[in-house]
Parts: C-alpha cells; structure tokens; sequence
C-alpha cells in the first residue's frame, strides 16, 4: 500500500507528537512492505523539493510561502513580531495558498499515486485543499484525518480571530476523523455536525518499543526529567515552587530538562530566584535519537500537563520503565491509572507534584513497581506495530468504501 501523510506544518527541527508518530509509523510500515510518503508545507523559501528519510520522502509544496513566512515570523523576538505582521502578511494569503497548493498537491497525487491520504491535524490548509479537490472532482482517493490535539485559539493572516477546530469544521472534506484520545474525540465532535459524528472513531497511538525500552545498563543520572514545550500548558511555571519544596528533604536532587519555550527566560530567571538553579540541567533541544537514552537516565519522569490531549511523551517513559507522574485530566488520565502504573496528581499543585516525587523518591519498592507496572502497561497498550496494523484496516475499509 502506498500512503501519502498530509501535514500543514512539520516543525523544522523535527520535533513534536505528530512528527515523532509519522517518523516510527513509516518504519513500521515499511516492515510490512508498505510505502509512506509525506506532504507538507515549505518550511522556508529555499527548502528542497524533497528530503529523503530512511522510511519515507518528505514532499515540500511552496503554495505562496505561507508556511516559510510564518517561521520566519517566530524567528523574531517577540517585540518586533506586530510590526513585522503587517509586511510578512496579507488579507488574501490564505486563498491564495490554497489556491496554489490544490494544483500543488493535485500534481504530487498523480506522481506518486497513494492507495490513501492520511492527514493529521490539517487544521487550515490542507483541509481546505482536500475540500476543493472534492469539489472538483479531482480526489479519487480517500482521505482520513487523525487529529491530535484540542481546540486551541487562532489569528489568521486577515485578522480573523477564531479557532483550528472551527476551522477545520468550516471544511470538512473527509472520509473519516481518528482521534488520538477519547478527549479529542468528545471535543471533536461538539464542533461536528451530528450528522458526522459517526465519521469520529478513536485510535490512540503507537510507540516504537524496539526503541523506546528500559536500558538496563545505562546508569541514573537524573532524580527527575521533563521533556517537552516550556510553556504554560505543561504546566513548567509550577516546577521552581515544587523544586523549593523538596529541596530541604532532597537538597542534591538532580532535574533534567529539555525544550523551547515561551517560559525558557522566566523559567531559569525563577529558578535562580528561588535558589534552585544549581538542581536543574537544561539539554535544549533533544534530537528524537537520544530521547530514549536521556529517559532511560532519569529515575522519574514528570508530565503534569494542564490541557493535554493524549501524551505520547508519558507513553514513551512508561515504555522505558520510568514511572510518571502526570496530570488527572485530559488525555492522561486515559492512559495512567493513579497508583498503579503511574501517579496522578490535579492540574495546577505545586505541592500535589512535590508530594508525588517526595512518594517516588522515599520509597524505592514503590517506584520500582509502578515502573514494572508501566512498562507493562505500554508493551500490552500501545505497540505501534498493534497500531500500524488497526491502521490498515480502516485504511482498506476506506479504500473499498471509495470503490462503491
């Protein structure tokens, strides 16, 4: 089967969930002699034409620069983005993009000509392009979309203040929506019509556990590890409170973190405010191959996300056999059951996070057995080649639906 993954953005530095899950799905597939290809936006103005990967070929489509002048945008210090708005944008962007990119993608379809489009989280864009190429006819194919996270607010070029879920609803040109979570599934579906809602269906997601595995002869280097955005979501504002909470029981506790953010210059300013610098190493940003090794090195794994719509970061730790600790909401109260293969602990409690490490930390039987709970947790749950295999089910029923 060939498949053809449809992205609006892909993150140049390779970085996020929906990146990670086309990068190990690829390979999975490609195990089973299946071909995987991806289209995306250009991420700059002198991207290739195509990047070959080692499972699968990432097809860059100009459209107008949109997607480039939108990173070029985040390129600039926060000060200087409004008034740079105005030149790098205009009112018409978005239909001219679509415009270009429908003869773009229309072009690629009849290249590499996939059994399948699988589009993930094509909030704007692509959605928009699918829905014209249906509506011309053109699109012989179906089309599935997997959406992976929640609503979250937008400004588009012409001003317009709206959300990705409303827009993607306003053009709606698919066959069948996957959603990551039962979560994203229930919100999905109080913005469809509810003539679609059963074109909803939830499929949670799958991680390599031929590289996500417990190391054993890799030492613990770290007491605790975050990886993820610094932002307000994951909830990283509460670590320098939860680090001088612990700190007079555990004054040479060892936090790792890795990630960008707009929190990074508080975050580290709070730290030394607090006194706790000297507890935190900061890595940057962690290539995707050495995510495994810096979990594997950490003897607990935080995640206390405030609006999280699966997790496949707490996953991917379980999978390592470190327990997490995370958040009783959203998605990741779908994945770890408090106590058993992991601890959950409320949104928005500094000291619930404290408590929770001091637990882990204090009781060595404890934490061994919730690791050997989350690992088998994750081995039994979310094998990505059990995932690959569900995926190609729904893809064939699609593609037999198309053929009637």
């Amino acid at each position: 089967m060939r498949i053809l993954h449809l992205c609006d953005s892909l993150n140049p530095a390779g970085l996020g969930g929906y990146e990670s899950i086309i990068h190990y799905l690829s390979k999975t597939m490609a195990a089973e002699g299946h071909e995987s290809f991806v289209a995306t936006q250009s991420p700059y103005r002198n991207s290739p034409d195509s990047v070959q990967k080692q499972n699968y070929t990432i097809f860059h489509l100009t459209g107008n620069f949109l997607e480039a002048r939108k990173w070029e945008f985040y390129a600039l210090p926060e000060e200087k983005r409004e008034e740079a708005a105005e030149s790098l944008f205009k009112s018409t962007d978005i239909t001219e993009n679509v415009r270009i990119l429908t003869d773009q993608l229309a072009t690629l379809i009849r290249e590499v000509q996939p059994d399948i489009i699988h589009a993930h989280s094509t909030y704007v864009v692509f959605n928009r392009v699918i829905t014209e190429l249906r509506l011309h006819s053109e699109l012989k194919i179906p089309a599935i979309v997997t959406i992976h996270g929640l609503p979250k607010p937008l400004i588009l070029p012409n001003g317009k203040e709206t959300t990705d879920y409303k827009e993607f609803v306003s053009n709606f040109g698919f066959d069948l929506v996957l959603a990551v979570s039962e979560n994203v599934a229930e919100a999905i579906k109080r913005h469809l019509d509810s003539n679609l809602h059963e074109k909803v269906r939830t499929l949670y997601s799958g991680i390599d556990l031929s590289v996500f595995k417990p190391l054993p002869s890799v030492e613990k280097q770290w007491d605790l590890a975050f990886m993820g955005r610094l932002e307000a979501m994951k909830s990283v504002d509460l670590f320098p409170e939860m680090l001088s909470l612990l700190k007079p029981k555990f004054p040479m506790l060892k936090m790792m973190m890795t990630g960008e953010g707009s929190l990074k210059n508080w975050l580290f300013k709070e730290f030394e405010e607090r006194n706790v610098s000297s507890m935190v190493e900061y890595h940057g940003v962690a290539e995707t191959e050495v995510v495994p090794l810096l979990i594997n090195k950490s003897r607990i794994f935080l995640y206390p996300s405030r609006k999280e719509p699966f997790g496949l970061s707490i996953v991917e730790a379980m999978a390592c056999g470190v327990p997490v600790i995370t958040t009783n909401v959203f998605g990741p109260r779908e994945i770890v059951r408090h106590n058993f293969d992991g601890i959950a602990v409320p949104p928005d409690d500094a000291e619930g996070l404290a408590k929770a490490v001091e637990s882990l930390l204090s009781d060595d039987e404890l934490r061994k057995r919730i690791a050997q709970n989350a690992l088998k947790s994750a081995q039994k749950r979310y094998d990505i080649r059990v995932h690959a295999k569900r995926l190609l089910v729904i893809y064939q029923e699609a593609i037999e639906a198309e053929k009637k």
